[in-house]
Parts: structure tokens; C-alpha cells; sequence
């Protein structure tokens, strides 16, 4: 392997770890999902939404 063929790994690896960080990120934060009030858009999931329709 050389430099380049590392170079890709690190970086397709850090982008791999930055993307699941993001994700976690927004689920502690409690962002994405339904639109009832939570912060989510539109789960049918929430029991929320369910009482508001």
C-alpha cells in the first residue's frame, strides 16, 4: 500500500466517523423525527402527534 491508498482510508474514515457523530449529535440533541412539538417532523410514532390529531 502506498500513501495515496492510505491517505484514502484515514479519509473515508474520519468522514465515516464524522457522519455518525453528526447522527448522535442529533439524537441527543433531540433533532428530526415528527413535527409535535419535540423537534421531530412528522414520526408516526409519537404519541404526541397522535393526541393533537
Amino acid at each position: 500500500m502506498g500513501p495515496v491508498d492510505i491517505a484514502v482510508i484515514v479519509i473515508v474514515g474520519v468522514a465515516v466517523i464524522g457522519v455518525a457523530a453528526y447522527l448522535i449529535y442529533r439524537k441527543v440533541k433531540h433533532k428530526g423525527g415528527c413535527d409535535c412539538g419535540c423537534g421531530c417532523e412528522g414520526c408516526t410514532m409519537c404519541d404526541k402527534s397522535k393526541k393533537s390529531k
